[in-house]
């Protein structure tokens, strides 16, 4: 396989798994339910290898779910429609409409209870040919060989608005020259399958309706196994001793949202093929014995509460990162009234900070990781960071998180985060030369790869402020004299820094 080959097949595949994700977003139809519902996990099996669930967003907010008819409970407009005005009028690059599609959908993801599961996946090696520049022997690449993917969303019997989505995503990413869409009967629930020829044989999205949720799945069989979990021929996370235990450790039931990784059955699906890759990252993790893990997010007043229950070998660990009875005054002094919620976490944060980017150079290819090893030494050398004294060192065990301000679709998750530093000069010295770093990184992988449809790149204004340009400005960062603090668009942050930093704003 030559590389223009390779880099149009991985093009494809990107195209196909972005449409999954952006389908997965979208799904959630302004309906109510009278029926008794179906506890979510009791639809994906126990054996799945992550799952994230949560509430509606209505939850959060101490409000009452929507009924059918009711527009109140989310956006008058859909930002649907306000990306594509924004396309329409030249302000979104194509070369980030796929990220534009997905961000488009992710406001409906707080509309209804939801569940997303990783049920399988698999990897294996290929020689694509040619060797190793710095090796010498031939080249062999860890690929994707299988993957299933689930999503649940709580609809209700009507399921019209979420075909009609489906359908708009669908126009966009495939058509009737390169797809076949069928409908199959497994048991008493009847489904649809799309198959696109670009694609594996295996890479297959289906979905329908199994008792008041409605099932989107890819990868082959999905569907088949969420269905023996409904018939109960398959056993339910819901049954799951593990997941039952730390469910009661960690008052899943009255929680906003919890995600659950079962690192040992990652390990096996992965197999041999990925076995370094999967050994190196648990390794910057300090994670080679943690086996299985669930953390839950839950709701006491104004604050939240972030509990933690793992297995760590043969014992069975909980811990509480969120206590609001021992929230300090100095923290508490930055999260603005306007806040509905949020929490002060005790978590060792210096850990996190140095290991985690240690960790996603772990997850690349053997040639990517040699590449990311040597490029972290030299800047280190040209720049003279010390990377452990001028960064990690300074950051403290808090961090503070609010939803102020609140994002005007109600995404959940769009918080504020503070974490807390002392050595504001230091620690912003690092993070510069470390962003513009990995900008120029990102902008030099974009050209070498031809990138168009999901084009990243890291950008800083004037006020000193880092973010995140995917289509749209994201995620975005900023150092004061005590807090990193990150929120989820530039202008969010420059209104959380007011209360952050408000002798600065005083002096102005």
């Amino acid at each position: 396989m030559n590389r223009h080959h390779f880099h149009y097949v991985r093009t494809r595949v990107f195209r196909a798994l972005s449409a999954t994700l952006i389908f997965l977003a979208a799904w959630s139809p302004a309906l109510g339910f009278d029926g008794k519902p179906t506890p979510i996990m009791d639809l994906v099996s126990s054996d799945a290898l992550v799952v994230y669930a949560a509430k509606p967003y209505s939850f959060l907010m101490g409000e009452s779910a929507p009924q059918p008819g009711d527009e109140t409970k989310g956006p008058t407009v859909s930002l649907t429609s306000i990306v594509g005005f924004l396309n329409a009028a030249g302000l979104i690059p194509g070369d980030g409409q796929v990220y534009a599609d997905i961000i488009s959908a992710l406001p409906l993801l707080g509309r209804y209870e939801h569940a997303l599961a990783l049920l399988d996946v698999s990897t294996k090696l290929v020689q694509p040919g040619g060797d190793d520049d710095q090796t010498g022997k031939q080249k062999k690449i860890l690929r994707l060989d299988r993957l299933q993917v689930a999503v649940v969303f709580r609809t209700g019997e009507n399921c019209k608005p979420v075909t009609d989505q489906l359908y708009r995503v669908m126009s966009r990413y495939t058509n009737r020259d390169v797809a076949a869409l069928s409908t199959h009967k497994t048991g008493e629930y009847e489904y649809q399958r799309l198959v696109d020829e670009r694609l594996k044989e295996w890479a297959v999205w289906e979905w329908g309706t199994i008792g008041d949720c409605f099932v989107l799945t890819f990868g082959e069989g999905a569907y088949d196994r969420l269905v023996s979990v409904a018939s109960g021929k398959t056993t339910s996370m819901s049954r799951n001793d593990w997941y039952r235990r730390g469910a009661e450790q960690t008052h899943v039931r009255d929680c906003f949202a919890h995600w659950v990784t079962d690192f040992t059955q990652l390990r096996e699906r992965l197999g041999e093929a990925a076995e370094g890759r999967v050994a190196r990252v648990a390794a910057a993790l300090q994670a080679d014995d943690i086996r299985q893990d669930m953390w839950a997010v839950g709701i006491e007043g104004r604050a939240l509460t972030w509990r933690r229950y793992y297995r760590r070998g043969s014992e069975d660990v909980t811990r509480l990162y969120s206590d609001p009875s021992l929230y300090s005054k100095e923290h508490l002094r930055i999260v603005p009234d306007e806040a509905r919620h949020f929490a002060i976490i005790k978590v060792p944060t210096r850990w996190l900070v140095d290991n985690l980017p240690r960790a996603w150079v772990a997850a690349q290819s053997e040639s990517n990781y040699r590449k990311w090893k040597t490029a972290w030494q030299r800047l280190e050398q040209e720049r003279g960071l010390d990377i452990g004294g001028n960064l990690i060192e300074h950051i403290g065990e808090t961090v503070i998180l609010f939803d102020y301000p609140e994002h005007p679709l109600r995404i959940p998750f769009a918080l504020t985060i503070a974490i807390e530093i002392d050595n504001g000069r230091a620690v912003s010295a690092s993070i510069n030369s470390l962003l513009e770093a990995w900008s120029r990184y990102l902008d030099e992988r974009a050209e070498r790869n031809k990138t168009v449809l999901a084009r990243v790149s890291v950008k800083r204004d004037d006020e000193g402020i880092w973010y995140i340009q995917a289509a749209i400005p994201g995620p975005a960062l900023k150092v004061t004299d005590r807090y990193m603090v990150i929120s989820w668009s530039p202008q969010a942050l420059r209104d959380a820094l007011r209360f952050i930093e408000p002798e600065k704003k005083a002096r102005r």
